[in-house]
């Protein structure tokens, strides 16, 4: 390792570590405040320490796809199957609506790119599983309802996404053929993955066993986790399909064969948000200067808030309907306006596909940061604690 890699990633550890402290004087989510942070020390870190950063940016890109991982985990089908299909209908127009709000304001009337666009329907529940469970409602009615909404919204999202990879470098007629062959492709190693995985548990439950255990020396649960994660993101890549939606199948496919080891979960967890996580925040932030040309991106940065945040208004009459009050109602709809992990994520893939120049890039991202800062606040201030609220019907 050399000399300005070491003192980087000093830098960095000592921004990760007082970062969350920082968010919680200020009541924003951490993330926000280390991609705060980053975007603060572009200006003061020399430019030799920046420039020779690839092993930093290497296991900040480590983090965004841990991160994904985690988000994947969110997807349990056997819950989405179980669900109120309407929650999952209402998502799905939640998207609908939103990406046609988004073609009109932002793509018609401000010109801007399908990038763009997409990103204007964003909807995510990165910011608001960890709101409704500082707040006590998590398992309740209530966060299963906002949370399958918003999971029916951001699988929408993610499929668009994909197909506006892939279009970007195509004709229309490859870019059906592609999307049906990679997609068929992606489905059969999912379900081989599974079977595997499965057949392997049956066959041998003790080393399965292992990864539910508090203390293993060997931790054989976040090796198997580790390996399964980039085995299918290395498939991802082999198939041209953005590695962070490798990462998020790689939690798709452990939930469904380890169902919610709670755990390996909560050591990942520790381990990520310790490190690689704050780790990618902090070098999406120092990758990301704030350029005097941004400026000229302040329409469209305030359209997509405008985009993000109306529609989803929506969430509260359906809420209402569904038995809460107006409060509470309003609180689930503000708390799915902060598509934070989703925003990030289009911006990466955007960058890697040359969808977006470092201009579009470092916009997207300022984007991302406010929509996190404004929106969780005004969640925090509607919604209850679990155990003071007498706010359901």
């Amino acid at each position: 390792m050399t000399y300005s890699v070491s003192v980087l990633l000093a830098v960095l550890a000592v921004a990760s570590f007082t970062g969350p402290l920082i968010g919680e004087i200020v009541g924003v989510p951490g993330a926000v405040v280390e991609l705060t942070c980053g975007i603060a020390l572009a200006f003061v870190v020399p430019k030799e320490l920046t420039v020779a950063n690839g092993v930093v940016a290497t296991l900040g890109e480590m983090g965004f796809l841990i991160l994904m991982f985690l988000v994947g985990l969110e997807f349990d089908f056997r819950t989405i199957w179980r669900a109120s299909r309407s929650n999952l209908l209402f998502g799905a127009g939640l998207f609908a609506i939103s990406y046609g709000a988004s073609q009109l304001l932002i793509g018609h009337l401000a010109g801007a790119s399908n990038m763009w666009v997409l990103a204007g329907a964003a909807t995510s529940v990165g910011v608001t599983v960890p709101i409704l469970h500082v707040h006590g409602w998590m398992g309740d009615r209530f966060a299963n309802d906002v949370l399958m909404i918003g999971t029916g919204a951001e699988i929408f999202y993610l499929i668009v996404l994909n197909a506006l990879s892939v279009a970007s470098r195509h004709d229309s007629v490859a870019t059906t053929v592609l999307l049906g062959t990679r997609t068929i492709l992606l489905i059969g190693f999912a379900l081989v993955a599974l079977s595997t995985l499965g057949r392997a548990r049956r066959r041998v439950p003790h080393h399965f066993h292992r990864w539910f255990l508090r203390n293993d020396p060997i931790e054989v649960g976040l090796r198997g986790t580790f390996a399964l994660l980039f085995v299918v993101v290395a498939f991802a890549g082999l198939d041209h399909i953005p590695t962070v939606l490798g990462a998020l199948l790689a939690g798709v496919i452990f939930r469904a064969v380890m169902g919610n080891a709670k755990t390996i979960t909560a050591r990942l967890t520790s381990l990520a948000n310790s490190f690689f996580i704050p780790l990618f925040f902090l070098t999406v932030g120092l990758q990301t200067p704030l350029r005097s040309d941004v400026l000229g991106l302040v329409p469209i940065i305030a359209a997509i808030l405008v985009v993000i945040s109306v529609p989803r208004l929506a969430v509260a009459p359906y809420l209402h309907h569904r038995g809460y009050s107006w409060r509470l109602a309003f609180a689930g709809s503000t708390a799915l306006m902060a598509p934070l992990t989703l925003l990030i994520a289009t911006a990466e893939i955007g960058r890697s596909n040359g969808l977006l120049g470092p201009r579009n890039y470092g916009a997207l991202v300022v984007t991302a940061a406010m929509s996190a800062i404004l929106f969780p606040v005004v969640t925090k201030r509607l919604l209850p604690y679990r155990s003071d609220q007498l706010d359901v019907h």
